[in-house]
């Protein structure tokens, strides 16, 4: 007996170490059999979620994610309208490269490679459901997907808007019918869901909670949708080998800098985006970054989690060493543009450059703000620090060579047929910003 406890008290260590030893391969063997899971929430600004600081709109199921998950406080995008953004995101690439600048005019070539055509040629399944017209596959992001679920015509409502858009929930019954369908094989889903976009009109229990401010409404009820697809995720323990990230394209600027939703200015009202990282297995500690995070990091973030090789020609850097050792991150610049307003009424191009603390916005009349003590944009510093801006200006002309590409540059624009003019007209697009809200 004492022998046997001897043996014992000897096995134990070395079991343990083995243990330690083999849990990160372990770790790395699954990590290409993760399922992706992306859903982006159209004009979602961040700071009325309650992971970012809100107080007063009830978000408790985006917030668990977050609480549980990897999130990116100071994450921008770099586009302040839906197909262009939606572009970086998926493509990792800033518009500069792939030559999409706008709602209309515009269509992803088909050289440009998305990350569901990546994902595909790994043998993942792939699908999309999307919640509104911008995104239709008439403009190129239908490249990879196997379905390309962009249905939201509803005969049984008589309004305008009955053809260009349909609610969370009826996207998210569709893609959990999929996503069971496919539960036994790897899959990539992307979920659009499109109700905080103007005109704001949430269920009625929701305009009972924010009588005052329906965009308000509108983020609740997408909330309590993306609750539905967590619940269902996790009931059949679908979200144990999946890998969700959410964001939003842009934010809504509710009367801020003079901009009643988005399109025209390019302020942190509308570039400061949500972006949230969650797998239980591979972050089993949550964490708040602080670091800047950009749209077009999410396609190499996603790839390194997956170890599947990042194309070269993506702009994006992988996350995952900031999220594993943040003392030691580079940070990286990041450039926006907000070009509707150049395209549609012939204004100057407004573009720039965050970098550091500091965010330079090029225009004739030049602005600057240090986002650590102005994140709100109200002291422009471009008359009194003008070596920063200087130095950044510098920055901004080296990103835009760098990351331009001359083939999309040649590219023509489209002229949009009847159909499509009216469908976007409709959702407050092409006249150069999206619509302003009526008083309800």
């Amino acid at each position: 007996m004492l022998l046997k406890s001897v043996r014992k008290s000897l096995y134990f260590p070395i079991l343990v170490l083995i243990l330690i030893f083999l849990f990160p391969l372990f770790t790395s063997a699954k990590r290409d059999q993760l399922n992706v899971l992306l859903i982006t929430i159209d004009t979602l600004r961040a700071d009325y979620l309650g992971c970012y600081g809100n107080r007063v709109i009830e978000t408790p199921f985006i917030d668990k994610l977050a609480r549980e998950g990897v999130l990116f406080k100071r994450a921008f995008a770099h586009n302040v309208v839906t197909l262009p953004s939606h572009i970086n995101i998926l493509t990792g690439t800033y518009p500069l490269y792939h030559g999409v600048r706008d709602n209309s005019g515009f269509r992803l070539d088909e050289k440009v490679v998305v990350l569901s055509e990546i994902l595909k040629g790994k043998n993942y399944r792939t699908a999309a459901f999307i919640g509104a017209f911008p995104l239709d596959d008439r403009f190129g992001l239908n490249q990879g997907f196997e379905l390309y679920d962009d249905f939201y015509g509803d005969t049984s409502h008589v309004n305008e808007f009955a053809e260009v858009e349909r609610s969370a929930e009826k996207v998210i019954f569709r893609a959990q019918d999929w996503i069971e369908k496919n539960k036994e094989e790897l899959w990539f889903c992307w979920i659009h869901l499109y109700d905080p976009h103007y005109p704001y009109n949430p269920p009625q229990r929701f305009k009972d909670k924010y009588p005052q401010d329906y965009y308000a409404g509108e983020v609740a009820y997408t909330d309590s949708s993306v609750g539905h697809l967590i619940k269902f995720m996790k009931k059949s323990d679908i979200d144990k080998k999946t890998l969700i990230i959410l964001t939003s394209d842009h934010g809504e600027s509710l009367g801020a800098h003079l901009e009643k939703t988005h399109g025209i200015f390019a302020y942190n009202e509308t570039l400061h985006i949500p972006l949230i990282f969650y797998q239980e297995q591979l972050f089993s500690r949550p964490k708040i970054i602080h670091h800047l995070a950009r749209h077009i990091d999410i396609v190499p973030t996603v790839l390194d989690v997956l170890s599947i090789n990042t194309p070269k020609h993506v702009q994006g850097v992988s996350l995952v060493p900031l999220i594993k050792n943040p003392q030691k991150w580079k940070e990286q610049d990041s450039y926006f543009e907000s070009m509707t307003p150049t395209l549609t009424r012939n204004w100057a191009p407004l573009d720039g450059i965050i970098s550091g603390n500091y965010k330079y916005i090029d225009l004739p009349l030049e602005e600057l703000y240090n986002l650590e003590l102005d994140f709100q944009e109200e002291k422009n510093l471009a008359s009194t620090e003008s070596l920063i801006v200087k130095k950044l200006n510098v920055k901004l002309e080296r990103v835009k060579k760098s990351s331009s590409n001359p083939e999309m540059e040649k590219k023509k624009r489209v002229t949009e047929d009847p159909e499509t003019m009216r469908k976007l007209r409709s959702l407050g697009y092409v006249s150069g910003s999206a619509q302003k809200p009526s008083k309800k």
